[in-house]
């Protein structure tokens, strides 16, 4: 099968990691495929059997998704926003736009504006606070670029602890491990505006120098920048609670800016080593 060949996997790693690094350009496909190191022909039919969608699709999600995101939580007009995405003016992006999401960038802002401000009510009437949701008042930091052994997980959130136990148990055989590892999640997609069984989260332990992939286990480096880093205490049950205050009332209070970087988890205390209630998460939220 596709799936369980090395090297399509690693051709796939690639080309994923390339499309993901040039979003806010127009990508093409003879490019991605250089990139694979696999003919055009060839790459196509593998990204389409490998991830269900098309790279013209795949890409367009991807543009359109993140966008929708800086429609929400950035400033910029609709023009600047279309053309950080790629797009060459507003009426390309508009019609991209409404085409998956139905509804035309204006309406979408309008209508994420309003529900915004019903989940800020039911925060309000649920009286949740930092303290209440066991977060403490968030800190600026610059996070320096970070180099990264990882496995991409795709689909629900729930379900990346396998995922976590496949990448432990490599580095338990593959890396010289005196203390407990540094780990992390890159978490890329949000729930509201993806659909499940596309969701993309990265199982991430840190190293201090590159390593060449092998098989399913990838390597990269995320370039550092500014985050607002809120951490929590509590049972990882309680992340997308934790989320929704964060990105529909914290950020907004603050008046926060998003930028282009996905948002980042870093696991302080985690299991095996600690209870549910003792585990410490950092959600590092990316900021202009």
């Amino acid at each position: 099968m596709l799936a369980d060949n090395p090297i399509y996997q690693q051709s796939l790693i690639k080309s994923i990691n390339y499309i993901e690094s040039n979003l806010d350009k127009k990508i093409l496909l003879k490019e991605i495929a250089k990139e694979a190191h696999i003919s055009e022909f060839h790459f196509h039919r593998i990204f389409k059997a490998l991830t269900g969608e098309t790279v013209k699709e795949h890409v367009s999600r991807l543009k359109l998704e993140r966008a929708a995101l800086h429609l929400k939580h950035n400033k910029e007009d609709i023009g600047q926003i279309a053309f950080q995405h790629g797009y060459e003016n507003h009426e390309s992006f508009t019609r991209a736009f409404k085409k998956h999401f139905r509804l035309t960038p204006q309406e979408y802002k309008s209508s994420i504006h309003q529900i915004t401000l019903k989940k800020q009510t039911i925060h309000q009437n649920a009286k949740n606070s930092l303290s209440k949701l066991h977060l403490e008042e968030p800190k600026i930091k610059l996070i320096p670029d970070l180099h990264l052994a990882y496995l991409r997980h795709t689909g629900s959130y729930e379900k990346v602890g396998k995922t976590f136990q496949r990448l432990m148990l490599w580095a338990a055989t593959h890396l010289v491990l005196k203390f407990k590892p540094s780990t992390l999640g890159i978490v890329h997609d949000n729930p509201d505006l993806t659909e499940e069984d596309k969701i993309r989260f990265d199982a991430c332990v840190q190293l201090t120098k590159a390593i060449k992939p092998k098989g399913e286990i990838s390597f990269k480096t995320i370039k550092g920048g500014k985050y607002a880093v809120f951490r929590y205490q509590g049972p990882y049950d309680n992340f997308y609670k934790v989320y929704d205050y964060i990105y529909n009332v914290c950020l907004f209070e603050k008046k926060w800016e998003l930028s282009d970087q996905p948002a980042l988890e870093w696991y302080v205390k985690s299991p095996p080593f600690y209870k549910p209630d003792q585990y410490v998460t950092d959600f590092c939220v990316p900021i202009k």
